[in-house]
């Protein structure tokens, strides 16, 4: 993340009303925005594929989970909004205010896609974030380079993180938090893992 538009400090009622307008998003901790960095296409092909499918699976258990991509984001905490890559959220509540429909209330499943420059702040800085988020179940990274998926998850927040790794693009990963299988295959189907990441690129110039 970069630091954008330079101002002392944001309160979050200054924050959100600038994001509904912005052209370009934004995470907010503790009275500081950041702008979001640019996706790969391996990034936006995992996202985008992976979200798909798992609104496929959610819709056919009943309407109370929806899964949402890149634009919605999650409060975390009075002091940080994050914008993970896909929340599944269930018993969104029927009515909202206005400023809410930009919002996952009750994530279950957070999902990053990693990069040279977002994967420290996914393993560290927003794992100890999401750790705590009282609906929240399952937290997956996603390698897009090669085959690699995280599954983190636990019963209730605030308890330590389980962790499972896969590997094997046969070997399928189940989310429980919205009973939901796919294969590692399923997953990195779109995926050109000989195109050069374009932070890459950019270092080697």
């Amino acid at each position: 993340m970069g630091l954008a538009k330079v101002k002392t400090y944001w309160t979050v009622e200054d924050y959100l009303a600038f994001e509904k307008t912005s052209p370009i998003r934004h995470e907010y901790v503790s009275g500081q925005i950041y702008a979001m960095a640019g996706d790969t296409k391996n990034h936006n092909r995992i996202a985008d594929d992976f979200g798909a499918a798992l609104n496929h699976q959610v819709a056919q258990r009943g309407p109370s989970c929806e899964a949402f991509t890149s634009d919605v984001k999650v409060h975390v905490n009075p002091e940080v909004y994050y914008y993970p890559d896909v929340v599944v959220a269930c018993d969104e509540l029927a009515e909202i205010e206005e400023e809410d429909e930009y919002i996952a209330e009750n994530p279950v499943l957070l999902v990053e896609v990693l990069s040279k420059r977002t994967q420290r702040t996914d393993r560290f800085e927003k794992m100890r974030e999401y750790q705590f988020l009282p609906s929240l179940r399952e937290y997956v990274m996603i390698e897009q380079t090669h085959y690699q998926v995280e599954v983190y998850r636990h019963a209730a927040a605030g308890e330590p993180w389980q962790k499972e790794i896969y590997t094997d693009p046969e070997q399928e990963v189940f989310l429980a938090s919205v009973n939901a299988r796919f294969t590692l295959a399923e997953i990195y189907a779109r995926v050109r893992f000989g195109a050069k990441p374009e932070d890459e690129e950019r270092e080697s110039e």
